[in-house]
């Protein structure tokens, strides 16, 4: 790949210094994440782990709830059938948690060099070796989160000898004075025991008690003194700081140690060499090494507009709106998958709402999980680009949650079988309703949350195979949630329902004039419930497995209703035809069936199909950025590519940092504006584009399907199918010119695409395929 190219697709490029934490550039290997917001003679490096939170392992996940048990569930039910939806709301309240724990900003290093500096300065990001880059003057940091080592490390390069201050600072309570360790320094801090989310109003919005701790260690790879709390290194022309940080006790999941938080952050360093330079340049290569093992199985090519390389990335989004720019999608594409990558990896947690990078206390919605599209979304990508190992940490979770607290609230709560999560979770596996007691059940009560959350196990084995992990692992998990929804869903005849409902997190008029969230069926209820059902028949079958519930459940989810079309043409989102009192809520809950499910296609069912995009056209242009890579998805998934291209362009304008409305776009730094800044857009939009480029849900391969018309010409190599295949495509003029198909193992695909007119293809595990269109030969 040329320099150039590169450039343009794979780097992120700033040329003035950063003045707020959305300017700021993220580096993170799945554990430690740091923000360099940088400026002439300053580094701030914002420090996150992803075991960092308020909070304590719950003895009672349903603590706080006033009523519980099928008694208070049937009184519910009863409420809603008689049609008083405020009586329902009211006992609803009753069932409701205080709040999730908080995902924290650990802290902050301020890196001060000594000297006199204008105010001019670049900065940038490389995405292909996942390191940050600041330079002014002579001078030039280097940051990177070392993927093969574990820790943090910033460099500081320059002509003459520098001296170099390092200041530690964090937002919680230090727990005692700072300790010093040869050429460094510690400094602990207590976890708050409790953090309310920012829209409630307690007494004490952020509580401390005997909770855990956490730590930020420092060491400079030469000589350093510690003077007034302040790391001091001698005058070098190199300077090398390498940063661990780590809590204690453990969280659930992650490997169990005696040791405490400061113990774990200097063990995180690692051991100091005699050549600094030396010892630095080969971390750094192990880091890219690592890094690129992931990041570049799967790139898109796309054609950038001239003198992009000119620009900064924020002057290159605002120019986008004005002149075709492909080749910002694709670094937007490949910014998704760092991202992903970045922040998912090696550990038991999956990356939060604002993934792994937080400085706010509490953070947006607590930058905890949100299961009702958000989490979900985030994760979207992983398997369709060819992150598989990322998707891992959701899975672990996911297991943990329904072994666990989601267990206990299914049975305590709602007096019902198997596990269930509400819209809210946390480290701690919170699966209780959120709310307090008084905030609304149309996103507080949401029991869906795990029977979404089942269906990325099955995706797991649809493009992996591995039937040994869908055994052990996958198919408990599919059980139990099948037996909650089998204690659920309500059977009257030959009809059957789920009560109380709601539709994340949309509203209604009910029939005496109460605007609500909550009542029967539905359609998102159904959709999930059905997609439930048919993964586990399908793993029923790979495993050889036939218990009479899978009947059962198949036959009740047969009974809900099925999906409508309403006068208007819109498909329909409740039980039956209903006023919306939020005409264009950034919500599609009822589409979930186009995408992710596949129950909606416009070849299987054109009607529905139909409905659907009048569905998205009808909610208006305007949302909030997750909900524009949402609508992206969408949208390929109909076929419609032109507008999946006004989709990216709306996701991919700039952002309004005033931080108001439900208006998506971009940050400075690329992030994607809820606002504020949330994961699952940046990420989401890279699943949107990979949807558009390959589609695989229909039991064959659709090559192309969704190819905007302002992208005649390009080439994306590693995307995936089900079944375990890869594909590279290239394309000119709209139509393919070469298709590269690789296998896990044998297997025949059907698959067509613009210029293709090949039906099946055989494939043998390890043997490439070439597929040239134009010259017929394959």
């Amino acid at each position: 790949m040329s320099t150039m190219l590169r450039e343009a697709l794979h780097v992120l490029r700033s040329d003035r210094a950063a003045t707020r934490w959305t300017d700021s550039l993220p580096v993170g290997n799945g554990v430690r994440g740091a923000t360099c917001q940088g400026s002439p003679g300053r580094e701030r490096l914002w420090l996150n782990d992803i075991t960092a939170w308020s909070g304590l392992p719950e003895t009672d996940p349903i603590a706080g709830v006033v009523d519980r048990g099928a008694e208070a569930l049937d009184a519910v039910r009863e409420a809603i059938a008689r049609g008083d939806a405020a009586e329902a709301e009211r006992l609803l309240h009753r069932q409701q948690t205080p709040w999730v724990q908080a995902f924290l900003p650990l802290g902050w290093i301020d890196v001060e060099v000594d000297g006199s500096f204008d105010d001019s300065c670049r900065r940038s990001l490389d995405l292909t070796t996942a390191t940050a880059h600041l330079d002014y003057g002579k001078v030039r940091h280097t940051t990177w989160a070392d993927t093969a080592g574990g820790a943090i490390v910033h460099r500081i390069e320059s002509d003459a000898p520098l001296r170099v201050r390092v200041r530690v600072g964090s937002l919680l309570r230090t727990a005692r004075p700072d300790a010093e360790i040869p050429d460094g320094i510690v400094r602990e801090l207590l976890l708050p025991t409790d953090v309310a989310p920012g829209h409630e109003n307690p007494p004490e919005p952020i509580r401390y008690g005997d909770g855990r701790s956490g730590a930020i260690a420092v060491r400079s790879v030469g000589p350093a003194t510690v003077e007034s709390g302040v790391l001091v290194a001698d005058p070098a022309r190199t300077h090398t700081f390498v940063i661990g940080t780590a809590t204690a006790p453990s969280i659930p999941g992650e490997p169990e140690s005696e040791a405490d938080a400061p113990t774990r952050a200097v063990a995180v360093l690692g051991g100091i060499g005699s050549d600094a330079a030396a010892e630095a340049d080969r971390r750094h290569e192990a880091h890219v090494a690592a890094h690129r093992e992931l990041y570049l199985r799967s790139t898109l090519t796309l054609p950038s507009a001239a003198g992009v390389l000119e620009l900064s990335t924020e002057e290159r989004i605002a120019a986008a709106q004005e002149r075709p720019d492909p080749g910002l999608a694709a670094l937007l594409f490949h910014y998704g998958r760092y991202l992903l990558l970045s922040s998912s990896r090696h550990t038991g947690l999956p990356l939060t709402l604002q993934g792994l990078w937080n400085a706010e206390l509490p953070g947006p919605w607590s930058s905890a999980y949100t299961t009702n599209i958000n989490l979900q979304m985030a994760y979207w990508a992983a398997e369709t680009t060819s992150l598989s190992e990322c998707h891992t940490p959701l899975l672990r979770f996911i297991r943990r949650l329904a072994a666990g607290p989601g267990a206990t609230v299914a049975r305590e709560l709602h007096g019902a079988d198997g596990w269930v999560a509400h819209h809210n979770s946390d480290a701690w596996a919170h699966a209780a309703p959120v709310g307090a007691g008084h905030s609304d059940p149309a996103w507080a009560f949401w029991p869906m949350g795990g029977v979404w959350l089942s269906l990325h196990l099955w995706e797991r084995y649809a493009f992996s195979g591995d039937i040994d992990e869908l055994r052990a692992q996958s198919w408990p998990v599919l059980a139990s949630a099948a037996q909650f929804a089998l204690s659920w869903i309500r059977r009257d005849g030959d009809r059957a329902s789920t009560s109380p409902s709601t539709s994340p997190e949309n509203h209604f008029l009910a029939d005496d004039g109460t605007v609500t969230g909550v009542g029967e069926s539905s359609a998102m209820d159904v959709a999930l419930l059905r997609a439930l059902a048919t993964a586990c028949v399908r793993a029923s079958i790979v495993l050889g497995i036939d218990e009479p519930w899978i009947a059962e459940l198949l036959s009740l989810v047969t009974a809900l209703p099925d999906a409508e079309v309403d006068a208007d043409g819109t498909l329909r989102e409740w039980d039956r035809p209903r006023e919306d009192t939020e005409p264009h809520h950034r919500h599609l809950s009822h589409l979930v069936g186009l995408y992710p499910l596949a129950q909606i296609t416009p070849s299987r069912t054109p009607s529905l199909a139909a409905a659907a995009a009048a569905s998205i056209l009808s909610r208006g242009r305007e949302s909030t950025g997750w909900a524009l890579a949402w609508r992206t998805a969408m949208w390929a998934r109909l076929g419609d590519g032109a507008r999946v291209h006004d989709q990216i362009m709306m996701a991919l304008r700039p952002a309004d940092t005033g931080g108001g409305g439900h208006r998506g776009g971009l940050y400075a730094n690329g992030f994607s504006a809820h606002p504020p800044f949330q994961i699952d857009g940046n990420i989401g939009l890279t699943a949107g584009v990979a949807e558009a480029l390959l589609q695989s849900h229909e039991e064959r391969m659709l090559l192309l399907p969704a190819l905007p018309a302002h992208w005649p010409a390009g080439s994306v190599q590693g995307l995936r199918a089900r079944g375990g295949v890869t594909v590279d495509i290239d394309w000119e003029h709209g139509d393919i010119v070469k298709v590269r198909l690789r296998s896990d193992r044998h297997t025949t695909i059907e698959m067509s695409g613009p210029g293709i007119d090949i039906r099946s293809v055989v494939l043998t595990a390890g043997q490439p395929v070439l597929i040239e269109p134009r010259e017929n030969r394959w």
